[in-house]
């Protein structure tokens, strides 16, 4: 039987799973904050990792030839020392000291973008994307917010749309993945979560297909710009959530 609050988190999860097809990060700051007037935080995060991970598996299905294989391993092994130390940063840093300085550094990113000649090509690197990966275990372990290094990451490595939404969809799914499983363990999924999940799965999934017709007229010159609105945004919710 249908109830308002499963219906909200339906409607939260369809819009969010658009944005994340679209853009790949985004989806969660937009569901999020929707679901969080009628569900607990300790309901809420764990059926938004769940739902979070769905999103970015259908992301990575329709986008995986375009995967950057090669780029992955290096954000990989840095996001577990990252993680690692995300939870000893939990315990002893209050989470909006963490927001306000990630905030501060996603706006002046975005700045540095504009501001910023190159004079070489761009290309990935090993340090680069691990300290990328590195930011994005920190942050997703310590609050929840791992999209953005790895989104600037792309953008200074010019990736192209599909390539971007390709190689984020699968470290999403695979870092999700594992802390859907550390939720499960610590037993944070109660009959509540998963009735919620019920609504939200189906709804992202559809949120999420019907991405796929946006994303393949997208210019590369387009994505970056709404890529870039993305981040401004991300920044100033963390700034509002350090200082409020």
């Amino acid at each position: 039987m249908l109830d308002s609050v499963g219906l909200l988190v339906a409607c939260s999860w369809f819009m969010g799973g658009f944005v994340s097809g679209v853009t790949g990060i985004g989806g969660a700051m937009v569901a999020f904050p929707i679901a969080a007037t009628v569900i607990p935080i300790t309901e809420l995060i764990p059926l938004s990792c769940i739902l979070n991970v769905i999103m970015d598996g259908c992301i990575a299905c329709m986008h995986f030839r375009h995967c950057r294989v090669k780029a992955l391993w290096p954000m990989f092994v840095g996001s577990i020392p990252g993680a690692i130390i995300g939870l000893y940063i939990l315990k002893f840093v209050p989470s909006s000291v963490l927001e306000g300085a990630i905030g501060v550094f996603l706006l002046y990113y975005v700045y540095w973008q504009h501001t910023y000649k190159p004079t070489g090509k761009r290309r990935e690197s090993w340090g680069r994307g691990g300290s990328a990966g590195f930011a994005a275990g920190l942050l997703g372990t310590s609050i929840s917010f791992d999209g953005p290094p790895i989104a600037a990451y792309g953008l200074f490595a010019g990736w192209g749309p599909r390539v971007f939404l390709g190689t984020l969809g699968v470290f999403f799914v695979i870092r999700g993945s594992m802390t859907c499983g550390l939720h499960a363990f610590s037993g944070l999924y109660t009959e509540n979560v998963i009735h919620y999940a019920m609504y939200g799965i189906p709804a992202a999934l559809i949120g999420t297909l019907c991405s796929f017709p946006v994303v393949r007229r997208f210019n590369v010159v387009t994505f970056r710009k709404l890529l870039m609105y993305v981040i401004v945004a991300a920044g100033f919710i963390c700034l509002g959530r350090a200082i409020f």
